[in-house]
């Protein structure tokens, strides 16, 4: 691809990229699981990918990414066809063309040609002919695929094994074929007004392409067929050659139409095949006179002479003919009428289309910046407010007004659609972030000598673009971590009566307003005593720490610089990862729990809040002073009788709720305000759960309930401890949104002796 290129071919690259960095984020996961268990469908949809990426590398002309591609997938296609054995160096060099596949598109990304990845390729695709040689005992390769420079017809006809297509993967050929079709709709239209026009035809041909080769992709043979054999009119008519009717734009138009309406079949879940195929292939070919060099074969001219002939394309090949003395006068005048006559008899036979119908197919989504989608999210969050300042104006306090009643409660229910659907518009599955993590495990395990299931749960959870980009680096970290020093080696895990293999369960969860994104590991657990002996050292507690909880010692590992590794590796060791893991998470409001048990294993919550944090609350009231609780978190609310009360002998509140002891919380204490009575009889009892663990929080009055705009608090306060952010009530005021993961933190100790004296 030269330097020299318009904005258009800017565009086709950059689309190329993406895509290609889509393809290659599928072909990791199922590169490692064809490494554990090579089953056909794996093996086949890898090979399809492959095929697919030089393709389209081919068709844009990045030369070295193609061949690489190429050599893959001769590799692939001994594999799948059992003439050679699947060994795990296979796998690995898969994994390795993934990543030359991954640099090479940065470099095309920034410079528009894969030129500088020349000697790369040579040693990438070396590798591959190597093992191929190696497997096959260094003779030619039985059955290779077809080399690159063949020509278009031979690689359609290319039967590819069937891809296994989910809903997303559906969804983004129904987008990306819509908005070729109509491209290829618009070309078409213009080459039917001005047919001299090389530099539309040239766009109309690639548009075509590209959708034949995404059909072929996704194995919808029949929208492939007739894409192929429009492909084939267009390429004729790009060559200069005569086709058998004046406007052959119509007949197209007609073509597009069924392929239009084939994807529109296809997004509303039915059956993309085209009826009657065959006999659209038929009209189109009426399209394509035949070749006078087909003709003056008949005639009985020399095959060969007329392929060299066609090749000089320097004037008539009759003529050249001629002038060669390869074929007479009167070969190519009887060739030439028949040529003519073939033209007059499809042109009879050319059905005139039918008339196009004026709806289109329609379009499933639009690219939107994520910049306007800001913009549109942080309005819906401040007319959530605006509602809730109108329907709880403290001007209207007692009046009966019906009718606003009527509309308030309208404008409610507008608002809350509105909002659920903005709270999704942003949100995408972590499946492809969790499955991004495969091929980081299969290095790491491979690297370090352990044997590792990696094992993945709740990838439907969606959680915004923006905040996986933010928490992709974390989960590197704390793989990495639990991989080196969580595992370990097979020979100490069997001596421990485990299994050889290690299990680390990567998993995502929406959990009280909040998603959960868990890493956890059955291996050794974290080492208490080390990490005192490490803190100690290098002088971040005072004394000798026996009397800090568990939890608190175990969140030492994210300060920065430390590690207890004993050496440095290129895995782990210097201690930064578990730092870059706390500050990401601060950068999104986030939080970290950390849990681990000895000889059994470790498990590290990442808790990230929704984006857009709208949540049902109910609004609560000590002294003056107003707080938000999660509706979610609520079990239920009474007011306690005196004799319901217990205190411990350290002047812990503890209060009987039927066979149950629930440690106490006054608020006021946390927000250091003045209540109504001091008195826990007088006041209301609100039973929060949180995970597994329930307790009770001491209210003045529950005044209502509302819907809540969480607002971040300001950089300058920081994070507070049971606090997770504020909005805005009716009357303008401020209000804190409590932290009910913080307030349980608060209350640890309490809810031990809970226990002991329920067991009492």
């Amino acid at each position: 691809m030269p330097m020299n290129i318009d904005d258009d071919q800017i565009e086709i690259i950059q689309e190329f990229v993406t895509e290609s960095r889509d393809m290659i984020e599928q072909l990791e996961p199922q590169i490692i699981e064809l490494g554990q268990d090579s089953d056909p469908e794996t093996m086949n949809a890898i090979f399809r990918l492959f095929h697919s990426m030089k393709g389209s590398a081919g068709f844009l002309e990045f030369d070295h990414m193609t061949r690489v591609a190429h050599a893959a997938e001769n590799l692939l296609d001994l594999i799948r066809n059992n003439e050679i054995e699947l060994v795990p160096d296979h796998v690995n060099l898969l994994c390795s063309a993934c990543d030359f596949a991954k640099e090479a598109l940065d470099m095309v990304e920034n410079n528009y040609t894969d030129e500088e990845m020349f000697s790369a390729a040579d040693i990438m695709a070396e590798q591959l002919h190597q093992a191929i040689k190696l497997a096959t005992g260094g003779g030619e390769e039985p059955n290779a695929a077809p080399d690159i420079d063949q020509t278009t017809e031979i690689v359609a006809a290319t039967e590819l094994p069937q891809l296994e297509i989910n809903d997303e993967m559906r969804q983004t050929f129904v987008a990306e074929g819509l908005e070729l079709l109509q491209n290829a709709e618009q070309g078409l239209l213009a080459w039917g007004e001005k047919s001299d026009n090389p530099e539309a035809l040239a766009d109309l041909f690639r548009h075509m392409h590209s959708f034949k080769g995404n059909c072929g992709f996704f194995g919808f043979a029949s929208m492939e067929k007739l894409a192929h054999q429009m492909e084939t009119v267009l390429d004729r008519a790009k060559s200069g050659s005569p086709l058998a009717v004046d406007n052959p734009a119509d007949s197209l138009l007609a073509a597009l139409d069924l392929l239009q309406n084939a994807v529109t079949e296809l997004s509303e879940g039915r059956d993309s095949a085209i009826p009657d195929i065959d006999e659209h292939l038929v009209e189109l070919q009426k399209l394509l006179p035949p070749m006078l060099g087909e003709i003056l074969v008949e005639e009985g001219v020399e095959a060969e002479h007329v392929d060299a002939a066609v090749a000089t394309q320097k004037k008539p090949v009759g003529e050249i003919l001629i002038d060669q003395g390869k074929a007479s006068v009167d070969q190519v005048s009887a060739a030439l009428k028949k040529q003519e006559s073939a033209k007059i008899a499809q042109k009879q036979q050319v059905k005139q289309p039918a008339p196009r119908p004026s709806s289109t197919a329609k379009k499933q989504d639009i690219r939107v910046d994520l910049g306007k989608l800001d913009n549109l999210i942080n309005l819906i969050g401040e007319m959530v407010i605006a509602e809730n300042m109108l329907i709880n104006n403290p001007d209207l306090k007692g009046l009966e007004l019906e009718n606003f009643t009527k509309a308030g409660q309208h404008m409610s229910k507008l608002v809350r659609e509105l909002q659920e659907m903005a709270m999704t518009i942003r949100m995408i599955p972590v499946a492809g972030l969790f499955r991004r993590m495969i091929r980081l495990v299969h290095d790491i395990s491979a690297k370090a000598g352990k044997k590792v299931d990696l094992v993945l749960l709740g990838e439907e959870t969606e959680i915004d673009k923006t905040v996986i980009e933010t928490i992709t680096d974390p989960l590197v970290h704390l793989l990495r971590n639990s991989l080196d020093h969580g595992l370990e080696p097979p020979d100490e895990r069997v001596s421990a009566g485990k299994d050889e293999k290690g299990t680390v369960t990567l998993s995502a969860r929406h959990e009280e307003g909040e998603v959960w994104v868990t890493v956890k590991d059955n291996g050794r657990g974290l080492n208490r005593e080390k990490i005192l002996e490490k803190a100690i050292s290098k002088g971040l507690i005072e004394g000798d720490g026996s009397d800090l909880a568990d939890k608190d010692i175990y969140n030492m590992i994210f300060m920065p610089g430390f590690s207890t590794a004993a050496q440095v590796t290129d895995i782990s060791g210097r201690g930064v990862g578990m730092d870059v893991v706390k500050k990401n998470l601060e950068k999104i409001k986030g939080k970290i729990n950390v849990s681990s048990t000895p000889g059994e294993g470790s498990r590290i919550d990442l808790r990230i809040p929704l984006t857009l944090a709208i949540i049902d609350g109910m609004l609560v009231r000590v002294g003056e002073t107003m707080a938000i609780l999660p509706t979610l978190s609520i079990l239920e609310a009474f007011r306690p009788e005196k004799e319901q009360i217990t205190r411990t002998p350290e002047g812990d509140e503890l209060v009987r709720v039927r066979e149950d002891f629930f440690p106490i919380i006054r608020l006021h204490e946390i927000l250091e305000k003045k209540p109504d009575s001091s008195e826990l009889a007088d006041g209301i009892l609100i039973v929060l759960e949180h995970q597994d663990d329930r307790f009770c929080l001491c209210v003045d009055e529950i005044v209502g309930q509302q819907q809540t705009v969480i607002k971040g608090l300001s950089d300058f306060i920081g994070n507070v401890s049971g606090v997770s952010g504020c909005t805005i009530l009716g009357d303008g005021g401020v209000c804190l949104i409590l932290d009910i993961g913080g307030l349980r933190e608060s209350i640890e100790g309490k809810i031990s002796k809970q226990e002991t004296v329920a067991e009492a």
